[in-house]
């Protein structure tokens, strides 16, 4: 069967997250998409990041749709949560036969949000309007790209500076010595006079 472009997008579903275990890449990369139909399972895991555009949107089409086509969890995740918005800054819901009922999300402290995704085994947890994740077994943050990329900052500006600081010593030496020797000639040649 040719896959043939489509110019109508009604109805189609695009997750800002999607993740699918034991799944076909191949399929995934012929297409550049997930689509159901030729992987034969819905993903196992989406996540929506709310927008003002699509807040109302991913709390009620988008819950009932998933569902719809089966997928495990549905999060929903509010970066800029409004006060008086009728809606959560973390929702989460759990596929049980065909209706989605709420995970539980727990305020861990003041203004901490943290839900347990079964799926990932992981905790999910709005702090400062940042989404992070965190193993359930020993609590510590699962490292992210910014993360990584902050260490490597860390560690690059920290050999910068002991460089540096290298080189100052050893600029302080041999200034040292300069001076050592020009004392001793000088002294040389105050004794030859």
């Amino acid at each position: 069967m040719a896959i043939a472009p489509t110019t109508d997008l009604t109805g189609l579903r695009y997750p800002d997250l999607l993740i699918a275990f034991g799944v076909n890449p191949a399929a995934y990369y012929r297409r550049n998409a997930y689509v159901i139909e030729e992987q034969g399972k819905p993903p196992d895991f989406i996540l929506e990041i709310a927008s003002p555009s699509t807040r109302g949107e991913d709390h009620t089409h988008k819950r009932r749709d998933y569902a719809g086509l089966g997928i495990t969890e549905y999060w929903r995740f509010d970066e800029i949560h409004r006060p008086r918005s009728p809606y959560p800054r973390l929702a989460a819901d759990r596929l049980d036969g065909h209706e989605y009922h709420p995970l539980p999300i727990a305020e861990i402290a003041d203004g901490v949000l943290q839900g347990y995704s079964p799926t990932l085994n992981l905790h999910l947890r709005w702090e400062t309007g940042q989404l992070k994740w965190h193993d359930p077994t020993t609590g510590r943050h699962i490292v992210t790209l910014a993360d990584e990329r902050a260490r490597a900052d860390r560690e690059h500006r920290a050999r910068l500076e002991a460089e540096a600081a290298r080189l100052e010593a050893e600029a302080a030496r041999n200034q040292a010595e300069v001076r050592a020797r020009q004392l001793e000639a000088e002294l040389r040649q105050l004794r030859g006079q």
